[in-house]
């Protein structure tokens, strides 16, 4: 039986990223999965919420840390607007474990690593934000990355994490906690002088080799994973070909209805000229209110196809990345389609981004039910813009990460 290594994960965040606490721990049979099977490692995830039991010592902090008592290989960070609560030594528990862990690091770079993640998503009402908590994650943050040397990452949503997180440990296996073990079984080769291929015959070799079938497992579902990968850029398409439609819609009707407008300004008779204008100014804005369904509607639709087309991309990239067999050709020959894809949200966002002027450039002085409505329009174009800027930057990550 194989030799199963262990590879321990310490949680540390405050209370207001608790979705992405769930997310990590949920991680672990993908990461088991997609990383752990060929590197023959298992992941083990721990915090204080689910790994420590009731018990005394200075505060409660101490007895979190004498209960992990350093016992992990990995320590990750995340915060996003609260830095947490003091204890008797330092601003926060999750700071204090920062501390503690940047400590074991000095001691054992070797066998220590420390990744940190930022959220940036900024829904939250402004009325909600304890900006004092806040201005304590800025200004450490920005320590982190001035004095400890700390590379840090951003994220905007819970999902951009898991992807980002999936390929980050995916390299750091494969370029540090794998390393230790190919040199160990390199000295133990030299020490032996005799390797396998020595003593065994060579047509004996072969015959476990197709016994164990272990060369078949990398690719075992590859050609179905590609296909699905594609079927999600598909449905991507789809979706941005359907918002395309809908602003020619807009377009096209903004364009009757600003011609309708100037011929009304021809017409002498004031009231009449009122009425007409308030006529036209109601059409317009139920032609705003038909765009404004379409965009909402399609808005969830755009997202689970950004999602599930990144996701399934990324767990392809963590195989190359992983495999003993996949050759470097194959791998930069994936990557080589992150660009393509890059270039054609940015061509989205230029887009969208010219269709939002005009909204600025809008006369709103028409009647409430057109304020109203154009309000509702730029809402939800704005939202579908947002949404391709988070896209970009995860796509931006994905290259870099893999340069």
């Amino acid at each position: 039986m194989k030799k199963v290594n262990v590879l321990r994960f310490f949680l540390a965040s405050p209370s207001d990223v608790k979705a992405e606490r769930q997310m990590f721990f949920a991680l672990k049979e993908e990461l088991d999965f997609l990383i752990g099977k060929d590197k023959n490692i298992k992941f083990e995830i721990v915090n204080w919420e689910k790994n420590t039991y009731p018990g005394k010592g200075d505060d409660a902090q101490d007895v979190i840390n004498n209960q992990i008592n350093n016992q992990y290989d990995v320590f990750v960070g995340i915060f996003w607007q609260r830095f947490g609560t003091p204890t008797n030594r330092h601003e926060s528990g999750t700071l204090e474990e920062y501390e503690n862990a940047k400590t074991k690091y000095e001691k054992d770079k070797e066998n220590t690593h420390i990744m940190m993640y930022f959220k940036t998503e900024g829904n939250q009402n402004v009325y909600d934000i304890d900006l004092k908590q806040f201005q304590k994650v800025k200004d450490f943050r920005q320590k982190i990355s001035m004095e400890d040397g700390v590379l840090f990452s951003e994220f905007e949503k819970t999902e951009d994490l898991k992807n980002l997180a999936l390929l980050h440990i995916s390299n750091l296996v494969s370029q540090k906690f794998s390393r230790k073990k190919t040199v160990a079984k390199k000295n133990t080769l030299k020490k032996n002088d005799t390797s396998i291929e020595e003593t065994t015959d060579k047509y004996e070799l072969l015959a476990m080799k197709i016994d164990k079938g272990d060369y078949n497992l990398e690719f075992e579902n590859f050609i179905e994973d590609v296909e699905k990968t594609l079927g999600f850029f598909s449905d991507l398409t789809t979706t941005t070909n359907k918002l395309t439609v809908a602003m020619n819609f807009f377009t096209t009707k903004t364009g009757e209805r600003t011609k309708q407008l100037d011929r009304v300004k021809t017409i002498k008779d004031e009231r009449l000229k009122l009425s007409k204008a308030k006529q036209i100014s109601n059409e317009y804005a139920l032609d705003l209110d038909k765009y404004s369904e379409d965009f909402e509607t399609l808005l969830p639709e755009f997202k689970d196809a950004i999602s599930n087309s990144i996701q399934s991309y990324s767990e392809i990239i963590l195989k190359a990345v992983n495999s003993n067999t996949f050759d470097k050709d194959r791998k930069d020959e994936l990557l080589a389609n992150i660009p393509i894809f890059l270039e054609s949200v940015e061509g989205a966002i230029d887009g969208t981004a010219s269709f939002l002027e005009t909204f600025t450039q809008m006369n709103t002085h028409f009647t409430s039910k057109f304020s109203t409505a154009k309000r509702r329009a730029e809402l939800a174009t704005n939202n579908m813009f947002k949404e391709l800027l988070r896209t970009k930057k995860l796509l931006k990550q994905l290259l870099d990460d893999n340069k």
